[in-house]
């Protein structure tokens, strides 16, 4: 995908070191005249020695600071955007006055922000002053209003769209964004809301809409979630409608061998509890409901039939929280956190009779991740299983195992490895594995393998040659290795392979952004492609980082 910012390019300027001047906010704990008490917080040190938070400096900064912003282009891009709401940082931090500091809270909080996705440097550093034990937060803004012109192609095949994104509205960290896209099965127009706390600072809300040329969707989120490891309450639902035009496809070839007309209503909630809460990790268990309206019929009539089934269940979750911040690999010139914790959740849902299904079940579902960082890279497995069990056994289900791993031998050097594996039974029409064009091998088009069996494995290296170029350009090389495919179980086993060279690109002052790919694949010949070199233009990763849902 192609992605382009609104950002002109700026005269470069020395870097900074140290966190530049900018608007700043102290917030103190209560003193006494003496600068003591009565509370007995203030002491310098708790009982376990750690030094007492007196002030928390919060300092923000424009897309370019006060030192970048000597020439006229860096002031015009100030000037055009609005810088987050106070309101946002303060909230998203773990600490507070009189407070005992925490490295762990202090490292959370600082993914917090980051995961907000409106800027393009966080940093929390800590100072003793004459007053007291400072903790320091530094947020830069990244450039949030974008267009958005995307374009992805691997031979003949294109799929491109435009949009008007604006990531952080009015600077309250909201997303909306307006989209027109053009694939090789559908063109659409479609619009989308986020504000992650728009009731009372903890309700978030979430609105998406897509017009098609063969159908709509429309999709509603209402969430109270847990705002950080300690929290102890999170409620989750959705409301999911759709009347769409559904193909599925066979043996890699590019027309449809079936057109369904899809009607779909869905609706869920979750409540969870956290029985142990704090900044190592949690134990979590909840109880989740769903009822879901789901009718096929031959395009383009009608359904004529209503299915309504029901299920509902509870589950325990166990995460053992451990995160690495690095550079480069879903994201080019910034800090990114990774997820490498230890992660277990089971579940058990009852699907009855008088819920809708020709014969009662009981539906399980087992998902773990193993993941470990050492000192030059770091690494996780995934595993996902889940199943619908009646009297006569097993109705449906699937199975997913990955596997990735990078090595970072020097800085801006990374090499990345993954693999994955996985199996469906009884899939419904369009949820069977689909690999081609932007996830899977990167040199065969979209729909080259489909089937209710998978593997994919594949290997980059790349070199970040460039971060901040002109202040606007993150720059790299890769190479790379594909190897997988997919197939239907009573069929022939389908596979590609793929080798090439490529440029990274990611916009430097953007507040979120996956990277553009640009490579050269050199495509193996199969049973419906020719070998040959094909030009392929998309974004981020070639595989998805969370198992199949």
């Amino acid at each position: 995908m192609l992605f382009i910012a609104l950002l002109p390019f700026a005269a470069p300027v020395a870097a900074q070191d140290s966190i530049p001047a900018a608007d700043t906010t102290q917030l103190a704990a209560p003193r006494d005249s003496a600068g003591q008490g009565p509370f007995r917080y203030l002491a310098e040190t708790d009982s376990l020695g750690r030094p007492i938070i007196n002030y928390i400096e919060i300092r923000q900064s424009d897309v370019f600071d006060s030192a970048e912003a000597r020439h006229w282009l860096p002031r015009v891009v100030n000037g055009l955007h609005i810088v987050t709401a106070r309101r946002v940082v303060d909230r998203e931090i773990l600490l507070h006055p009189g407070e005992a500091y925490d490295s762990a809270r202090v490292a959370e909080t600082a993914r917090h922000l980051r995961a907000l996705g409106v800027f393009s440097k966080i940093r929390i550093d800590t100072v003793t002053t004459d007053t007291g034990f400072v903790l320091k937060v530094f947020a830069q803004d990244g450039w949030s209003t974008q267009t958005d012109f995307r374009f992805r192609s691997a031979g003949k095949q294109t799929d491109w769209q435009a949009a008007l994104l604006e990531r952080n509205l009015l600077g309250t960290a909201s997303f909306f964004g307006i989209r027109y896209r053009h694939t090789p099965d559908r063109n659409s127009v479609g619009f989308q809301f986020v504000q992650p706390r728009l009731i009372a600072h903890t309700v978030s809300l979430g609105l998406r809409y897509e017009s098609r040329s063969d159908g709509k969707r429309g999709l509603i989120q209402v969430d109270r979630p847990f705002f950080s490891l300690s929290d102890r309450v999170g409620v989750s639902t959705a409301f999911d409608v759709r009347n769409e035009r559904v193909l599925q496809f066979r043996d890699g070839v590019s027309t449809a061998s079936d057109s369904l007309r899809r009607r779909f209503l869905y609706a869920r909630v979750e409540v969870a509890k956290a029985l142990i809460a704090g900044t190592g990790g949690y134990l979590r268990v909840g109880l989740n409901g769903a009822v879901r309206r789901e009718d096929y019929s031959i395009w383009p009539v009608k359904p004529t039939t209503k299915s309504v089934t029901g299920v509902f269940g509870a589950f325990m979750e166990w995460q053992r929280a451990k995160y690495v911040v690095t550079r480069g690999f879903a994201r080019l010139g910034r800090d990114e956190d990774v997820d490498i914790s230890r992660l277990g959740r089971i579940g058990v849902y009852a699907a009855p009779s008088f819920l809708g299904y020709d014969k009662g079940g009981i539906g399980l579902l087992a998902q773990a991740r193993i993941g470990t960082g050492v000192r030059q890279g770091f690494a996780w497995l995934d595993a996902r299983a889940n199943g619908l069990y009646n009297s006569a056994g097993l109705d449906s289900g699937s199975v997913t195992l990955g596997g990735t791993a990078v090595y970072i031998p020097e800085p801006r050097h990374l090499l990345i490895a993954h693999a994955d594996i996985g199996w469906i039974k009884n899939p419904l029409p369009a949820t069977e594995f689909d690999l081609g064009f932007a996830v899977g091998p990167r040199g065969f088009p979209i729909h080259a393998f489909t089937g209710d069996r998978t593997y994919f494995a594949t290997a980059e290296y790349r070199y970040i040659f460039g971060e901040d170029v002109f202040k606007s350009l993150n720059i790299g090389v890769a190479g790379f290795v594909d190897h997988g495919g997919a197939w239907y179980h009573t069929e022939k086993r389908r596979t590609g392979t793929n080798v090439g060279l490529g440029l990274r690109l990611s916009p430097s002052r953007a507040a979120d952004s996956n990277p553009t790919r640009l490579d050269f694949a050199y495509r193996f010949k199969n049973d419906q492609q020719k070998s040959g070199w094909v030009f392929v233009v998309a974004s981020g990763l070639v595989f998805n980082t969370q198992p199949r849902q």
